[in-house]
């Protein structure tokens, strides 16, 4: 046995939502190998006392750029246009170093929150294949489970822009899927990312498509995140950004879509029989004043959901049991009748077991013979104290929850509380670094 959690408190999340209580979690060869009190008469390589401990299946962040890692606090009481013309000329310009170091301050915060895996939608404007394994380096180096998603367009955000052709662009992905085995990344995953239907020509779209299904990759884009951009797909198209998608043959199992703020019940129809998978990203749509996606009716409507931080640029964090707990309460705020809300239990999949399935990240449940994907947390905090019910107090629990230990494929990625893949306080030192210049301009004097 090479891990052995003893003695915790365990959520399964499996279909049952069975907690189990004074458990054992053996992990061999990156699998759960035992449940209950231990049968191993070999004493494992590395034991837990975890008696203080809640064990839960590690959440997944199923959309964010990296990049805006450096750029926090920035931005404040804009919307979405003009937030894009203040945060990403100078993230543009990111050498690989940088790039490299972005993720990386990702993965530290995203771990002591509880995240093991996340999808990233990567953007470089205009894209090289330098940036591209730049972010995969980062994940490798962190131990986290990623799907990088390569952000595509070819119709410039403004007049004058440059953008490589369609031909470069899928080029591009497909050697970055290719290197992955080069750099021996063997946790992270390359996809396609046409940054939005509206800003991508239907060669692009076609083409990126064409692609995923020759590799087997996954397919990621932004949808209808504003009014404006919903109403822009009508106008260029004459129907929804998804019935365009639909049209083009791109609504399949394969394609998340973020945000989708602004769908309606013919999308609903289309992307539930489709198979297809809206990420909700409730703190960025209130923090860019985008609006509240109709999560509720998207669920009724058996729209498979996962749930995503966005950017930090327009969240400021990526902790994922913030964006959980504001994803289920902002339903409350939203006109959605008492006896259609959703609880606690019936959200936690939107953040383990449903993104797990839709990205091949695992199951996200603590079951034998799954992966041995999960987290730790301390119980004996205020979120826990006194106990009454475990589900609710953890999506509920916020700041008081406390992340001791993160295991990703049987590997400590988190050691109580300290980072076991890599030097966080130098990745903090050179972050910080690199913050205080990207947006300075020649003259400006830096402290």
């Amino acid at each position: 046995m090479d891990l052995v959690f003893s003695n915790c408190t365990v959520l399964t999340n499996d279909g049952e939502n069975a907690v189990l209580t004074e458990c054992d979690v053996g992990v061999n060869d990156g699998v759960i190998t035992e449940l209950g009190r231990s049968n191993s008469r070999n004493q494992p390589q590395r034991l837990v006392d975890a008696s203080d401990l809640l064990i839960m299946p590690g959440l997944i962040n199923s959309h964010t750029h990296s990049p805006e890692n450096f750029s926090k606090g920035r931005a404040e009481s804009v919307t979405l246009g003009p937030w894009l013309d203040q945060i990403w000329p100078a993230l543009d310009a990111l050498e690989p170093r940088q790039i490299y170091i972005a993720a990386l301050l990702g993965a530290a915060e995203m771990l002591h929150t509880g995240t093991i895996s996340v999808v990233d939608h990567f953007r470089q404007t205009p894209m090289n294949l330098a940036a591209v394994d730049a972010v995969a380096e980062g994940y490798r180096d962190s131990g986290m489970k990623a799907v990088i998603a390569v952000m595509l367009r070819d119709i410039p955000q403004f007049k004058g822009q440059l953008l490589p052709s369609v031909t470069d662009q899928i080029g591009i992905v497909e050697q970055a899927h290719l290197n992955c085995d080069t750099l021996k990344c063997s946790k992270v995953r390359i996809a396609l990312g046409p940054s939005a239907p509206t800003r991508c020509t239907e060669k692009l779209l076609i083409s990126a498509r064409d692609l995923a299904l020759r590799h087997g990759l996954y397919l990621h884009t932004h949808i209808d995140e504003t009014t404006a951009d919903a109403a822009e797909a009508r106008k260029q198209y004459g129907k929804s950004s998804v019935q365009h998608l639909a049209n083009l043959d791109l609504l399949t199992p394969f394609l998340s879509l973020a945000h989708g703020v602004w769908l309606n019940s013919e999308d609903f129809e289309l992307l539930a029989a489709a198979g297809s998978t809206v990420v909700h990203n409730p703190v960025s749509n209130m923090r860019l004043g985008s609006g509240i996606a109709p999560l509720t009716a998207l669920l009724e409507h058996g729209v498979s959901v996962a749930l995503g931080s966005d950017g930090a640029a327009s969240n400021d964090g990526q902790d994922m049991f913030e964006a959980l707990k504001a994803a289920v309460l902002l339903q409350r705020v939203a006109g959605v009748e008492a006896k259609h809300w959703i609880t606690a239990k019936e959200a936690l999949p939107l953040v383990t077991s449903t993104p797990a399935r839709v990205f091949g990240f695992g199951t996200g449940q603590i079951t034998i013979g799954a992966p041995a994907d999960f987290i730790a947390i301390n119980r004996s905090g205020y979120s826990f104290t006194p106990q009454n019910d475990w589900h609710r107090q953890l999506v509920f629990g916020g700041n008081g929850l406390k992340v001791r230990y993160a295991v990703v494929a049987g590997k400590l990625l988190l050691d109580d509380e300290r980072i076991t893949t890599f030097d966080e306080e130098n990745i903090l030192a050179e972050a910080r670094e690199i913050g205080m210049r990207i947006y300075t301009k020649p003259g400006d004097h830096v402290v």
